[in-house]
């Protein structure tokens, strides 16, 4: 009896194991079905709305006006025409000019005191003179009729917007005379606004703060002066005989490479004194290179990073290659000249090229289209002759209309185009240009 029990659950097991396997295969079949239905929907509604109802999903830009340069990025070894100061007498050195300041044939660049206090008290006077000097000036405004709290305020913003363009520029060579300015240009609005009337009392105080400075000190015991007019430096670096303003054209990359600093004492010199108003930038360039500046040679312009924010004019003087193997080196001049010019030597170099200003256009929105251009025929009558042209669709109102434009700049994701005058049908500033859509055409009506 319980054999045939066992054998009847047997059967019912295999049945019901045959049952779910059935309905699993049922439900694979399914699902492989409706996914297939699925996919060839989505294939035959994708072709419908593509080709028969059209898209007018695009993407604009405005048209803005911009500026781009062709630049060469190198480095480049300052070359001048330096003559050291001697100094041959023991004492505490104090500078009477700053570095890049114009100095006079036989001016003086500094004096030489016995003593450490005499020098720091030599000093504060300077300062104290200097700082009367600035407030006698700002008496002189207080008693003016002519000057307005507009012109005053016109002044104070410019100095403001100045100094925060040296600290972001980070020009930390220029940044303490902007200060000053800024200094000046409030203490004038405070003046003119009655917040401050005379600065009287403090100049009396700082006059007898000099007299009793003056009275404990002693003279210099010398003074050191230039035999030659230019800018002063104050800093030797051992270059300043590397190479001649004379040979210029024979200066090659391997000498750019091999030039050493000669060795000095310090304490031999006060500085030196740049002579002319010219100094000249070895740069090595590639043989591409060179061939772009000497094609662009009246339009170049330079940057050092270092010394300036700022590009600044250059002429080329020579281009150097003395064989086919070698790197090219351009002698650029210039006559520029500031405290942070007249100190560099070997620094990073922009070389501007040419400057490129119009309408920047994504490449993505240029297409060629036909325009109809006025022409003459062979009988002299006048006709239009329709013309397949490079341009970009701009989007007016619900409506898109075709513009030819005029590439003067390009670059791997955009285009610099001329920009349109007045009456003309070719790009505009601030159209707005479709960057991408489907079937574009001229007088197209968008949705």
């Amino acid at each position: 009896m319980r054999k045939s029990e066992n054998s009847t659950s047997n059967k019912f097991n295999r049945r019901t194991a045959e049952q779910k396997a059935a309905t699993k295969r049922l439900t694979s079949r399914i699902v492989i079905s409706v996914s297939v239905a699925l996919v060839f929907i989505f294939i035959v509604f994708t072709f419908v709305t593509t080709n028969f109802m059209g898209n007018d999903s695009m993407v604009t830009e405005v048209a803005y006006r911009t500026t781009e340069s062709d630049v060469i990025d190198t480095t480049g070894f300052v070359i001048r025409d330096e003559e050291y100061i001697e100094n041959d007498t023991d004492g505490v050195l104090v500078y009477q000019v700053s570095n890049g300041e114009k100095v006079p044939s036989n001016g003086v660049i500094a004096n030489i005191y016995e003593k450490e206090s005499d020098a720091v008290n030599f000093q504060k006077i300077c300062d104290i003179e200097e700082e009367i000097n600035e407030l006698n000036v700002l008496n002189n405004i207080s008693n003016s009729v002519n000057i307005g709290l507009d012109s005053v305020n016109n002044q104070l913003i410019q100095k403001h917007t100045s100094f925060i363009a040296e600290v972001n520029q980070r020009d930390f060579n220029n940044i303490s005379s902007v200060q000053n300015d800024l200094l000046s240009a409030i203490y004038r609005k405070q003046i003119i606004t009655g917040d401050q009337w005379k600065f009287d009392d403090k100049i009396a105080e700082l006059e007898e703060e000099k007299a009793s400075l003056e009275s404990v000190t002693s003279d210099s015991i010398c003074s050191i002066s230039s035999s030659d007019s230019g800018y002063f430096v104050s800093s030797i670096d051992g270059y300043e005989s590397a190479f001649s303003v004379d040979e210029l054209s024979q200066i090659s990359s391997s000498a750019l490479e091999k030039v050493k600093p000669k060795k000095y004492n310090k304490d031999d010199y006060v500085g030196k004194v740049i002579k002319g108003v010219n100094w000249y930038i070895a740069c090595p360039v590639t043989p591409e290179q060179a061939v772009a500046i000497t094609y662009n040679s009246e339009n170049i312009k330079v940057k050092v990073p270092y010394a300036s924010s700022e590009y600044i004019p250059a002429n080329v003087v020579c281009v150097n290659q003395f064989s086919n193997e070698d790197e090219a080196v351009v002698i650029l001049e210039c006559n520029y000249m500031s405290s942070a010019f007249a100190q560099i030597r070997n620094e990073s170099v922009e070389i501007c090229l040419n400057t490129y200003e119009g309408l920047k256009v994504s490449k993505k929105a240029l297409h060629d289209d036909y325009v109809s251009v006025a022409s003459v025929d062979e009988a002299g009558k006048d006709i239009n002759v329709d013309t397949l042209v490079q341009g970009v669709y701009v989007k007016y109102g619900r409506q898109l209309s075709f513009k030819q434009v005029y590439i003067t700049y390009s670059s791997d994701e955009f285009v610099i185009c001329s920009e349109a005058s007045e009456g003309s049908s070719t790009l505009k500033l601030y159209d707005e240009v479709i960057v991408e859509g489907d079937d574009l055409y001229d007088g197209k009506i968008i949705n």
